[in-house]
């Protein structure tokens, strides 16, 4: 099964460890925060569809740390 991001045409609220409240689907679709969510699971068996369009969604998180240096040179 392919997997495309889709993140610039979704509207979300902020993630509860494995879930993620879907505000508007890729199809347009509205929902009020967490009347939609989705899980980071991407099983077959586990993913979440939309209720309206039937798009399968899971959610990935990525984070990165910096530290603030005086110095001029990045890191």
């Amino acid at each position: 099964m392919k997997v495309i991001d889709v993140t610039e045409f979704v509207d979300f609220g902020n993630n509860d460890e494995e879930t993620l409240p879907i505000t508007m689907c890729v199809c347009g679709a509205r929902f009020k925060p967490w009347d939609f969510y989705i899980s980071i699971y991407k099983d077959e068996e586990m993913i979440d569809k939309c209720p309206v369009c039937g798009a399968k969604l899971f959610f990935g998180t990525a984070i990165r740390v910096y530290q603030l240096s005086d110095l001029e040179e990045e890191i």
